[in-house]
């Protein structure tokens, strides 16, 4: 089975004047379609910068990094945001919803651009209504973000992150602005997600989250330090 994500010795680094700082140092590990995976380390471990590189919102310096088989340090910006439209959901920590919007119209966003038929329009409202209710919020559709808790915000976010059907959910911090309940139920939510066959990544810093994961990955000062299957 090809990786959905493969990272073959990337390097991260930043210059600013004669300062180099390296935040990635040679990273390397692939995914399969189907695995649930955590990152975590602590603060300034290089999560998020390996995050961006995931995401296709950064190239890495060096090394090779392939989505679905696609070398993306080869791809212009503008094939780079189509493959990234295409292939990723993004979960953030603190949601990213339009506050004037409901949630209905929060999960539509990926399909703003969209140009199709009336008939095409109303198939995509059908499918974001049914994606809410997947997550639970089939009495929510009308709901704008202000009216809804932390825990249901987030689950407007998750449904969104699905609307195009994406290869890979990368979820940044998706319980760090929840309370425990809450987080429970997001993490749990993601595991079904899982079950039901869709790839995850989720980066964190917290061990109780990380280790519900299938598989934990740990990475400290830009270096992988483990790799195993969680118990």
């Amino acid at each position: 089975m090809m990786p959905v994500i493969s990272l073959n010795q990337v390097e991260k680094r930043y210059v600013s004047g004669s300062v180099i700082t390296e935040v990635l140092k040679g990273v390397t590990f692939s995914v399969l379609p189907g695995e649930l995976v955590s990152i975590m380390g602590p603060s300034g471990a290089g999560k998020s910068t390996l995050l961006y590189i995931l995401g296709c919102l950064a190239y890495p310096s060096a090394g090779q990094y392939k989505l679905d088989g696609v070398d993306v340090g080869t791809l212009p910006d503008v094939a780079l945001s189509r493959l990234r439209n295409e292939k990723l959901g993004f979960v953030f920590q603190s949601f990213h919803l339009i506050p004037q919007y409901t949630a209905l119209e929060n999960v539509l966003l990926p399909t703003v651009y969209s140009k199709g038929s009336r008939k095409e329009k109303k198939q995509l409202t059908d499918r974001a209504k049914e994606l809410l209710d997947l997550v639970g919020l089939s009495e929510r559709y009308h709901y704008l973000p202000g009216e809804l808790s932390g825990g249901q915000r987030q689950r407007v976010a998750i449904a969104r992150a699905l609307m195009n059907n994406p290869e890979v959910i990368l979820a940044d911090e998706p319980t760090g602005n929840l309370d425990s309940r809450q987080s429970v139920e997001i993490v749990a939510l993601l595991r079904e997600l899982n079950e039901r066959g869709r790839t995850i990544i989720l980066v964190t810093h917290d061990p109780e989250v990380g280790r519900q994961a299938r598989r934990l990955i740990t990475i400290r000062d830009g270096v992988i330090q483990s790799d195993e299957p969680c118990s």
